[in-house]
């Protein structure tokens, strides 16, 4: 065939000889597992394109297209399926696993390994296929088509392969892959064959992403190719122009004819240039007064004026912070029960202190009192409120169960911190 050396032939088959046993193994068996005897020789036949690794990590698998040969060659029933579109090949994957779901519910253990390297095959012919055809677009975009010469030839092989990208991509979004897990929803289900659909679900998903960015750079490359075509038309047609009228060729012994002035024909040669040379002060003025002739506003918007005003910063006052008077009577309070170790009523403190507030012009209605010494009580610290104990008076609710009327509270220092 052409294309191809008959040593390289020759080589190949001469490595299915050398390891007949293992790439017989990894076939009849479905995979094989690596140690360190036989790393490298696995590694030699992977490059070969023998075998592929498995999902579990360290195994390997016959290829398709050498399993495929070896299922014609034995005589034995082939799983390919020709993968003309997606749809297709989902319908392929739901026949294997109701195939495959039968074989473990009706206990056939054989038959279901039959069915799994079945769905394993199909899986990674699916996923290698589109992987093969995706780098193979990928290829062309970043060769600039390079397999062809003319640029007529590389704007077709661009639209058709955008053409191609684009079916790909509308049959690929018809599909949602989380259909794919109604295949898991069954009892026992087991994890080889659960690993195997996930994986082709999370493949899938990485796809439709890298198909739409081959799909956009194609977009661009066919506009800079479609704009390379139309500057490489515009030389070919001055060119023809150019050819055609003589009268503006130069001759080459211009310098020579009788007619040209003297001071042109010891001038040094004017250097031409592509682009201006701004550096050159002679040509900074015409060269400023082009470039306002060109800009498409012609009358300058004049800057406003920035508005002023003052700000006044005022200083900053200090304000002393007072304390709750009847918050610190409440601290004397706690303080005379752990220096006395003795219990004090908060209405019989109130009625013994309320001359000398009132004194200071200071009071406090006795009810608002007493909810004050237990809200201070309910504020004090963790440590604190284990030293002391708060006893409620009251009298039950009439009609209700567990709501009272409080009409005082105790204060006393627990028994265990008592002198």
């Amino acid at each position: 065939m052409a294309g191809f050396d008959s040593n390289q032939v020759a080589s190949l088959l001469r490595q299915i000889g050398a390891y007949n046993e293992l790439l017989s193994n990894a076939y009849v068996y479905g995979s094989i597992a690596s140690d360190d005897q036989d790393a490298n020789t696995l590694s030699l036949l992977h490059k070969s394109g023998l075998i592929r690794p498995d999902d579990s990590p360290g195994e390997y698998r016959v290829t398709t297209d050498l399993k495929r040969m070896l299922n014609r060659l034995m005589r034995k029933q082939s799983s390919y399926r020709q993968l003309t579109d997606m749809g297709k090949v989902i319908d392929a994957i739901d026949e294997v696993v109701i195939d495959y779901q039968l074989a473990i519910t009706s206990k056939e253990q054989e038959d279901a390994e039959y069915y799994l390297d079945q769905l394993d095959d199909l899986l990674y012919e699916t996923k290698d296929s589109l992987n093969s055809n995706l780098d193979n677009m990928h290829f062309a975009i970043v060769s600039q088509f390079g397999f062809v010469s003319s640029l007529s030839n590389k704007i077709r092989q661009n639209e058709r392969y955008l053409s191609h990208a684009q079916k790909l991509l509308n049959e690929l979004q018809q599909i949602d892959p989380h259909d794919c897990y109604e295949w898991l929803d069954w009892l026992a289900c087991p994890n080889e064959f659960a690993r195997k659909i996930t994986s082709f679900v999370y493949w899938y998903n990485q796809i439709l992403p890298k198909l739409r960015l081959i799909i956009d750079n194609m977009r661009i490359s066919l506009f800079r190719l479609r704009r390379d075509e139309k500057q490489a038309s515009q030389l070919r047609n001055m060119a023809r122009f150019l050819r055609k009228h003589p009268e503006f060729t130069l001759d080459e012994n211009l310098f020579e004819q009788p007619n040209l002035p003297e001071t042109l024909k010891y001038a040094p040669p004017m250097p031409l240039k592509s682009y201006v040379d701004t550096k050159q002060t002679s040509i900074e003025q015409p060269l400023l007064e082009l470039v306002h002739s060109l800009r498409k506003q012609s009358i300058v918007t004049p800057i406003k004026a920035r508005e002023t005003s003052e700000v006044s910063v005022k200083p900053i006052e200090r304000l002393s912070v007072e304390e709750d008077f009847f918050e610190q009577q409440t601290e004397l309070l706690f303080e005379r029960v752990i220096i006395t170790s003795s219990a004090i009523s908060a209405l019989s403190f109130y009625q013994e202190l309320q001359n000398a507030w009132l004194e200071q012009s200071q009071t406090i209605a006795p009810k608002a009192w007493i909810e004050l010494v237990f809200s201070c009580y309910c504020k004090l610290t963790s440590a604190q409120q284990n030293a002391l104990n708060i006893k409620m008076k009251g009298v039950a609710v009439s009609g209700t169960t567990d709501n009272y009327s409080y009409s005082d509270v105790v204060i006393e220092l627990k028994t265990e911190l008592r002198a």
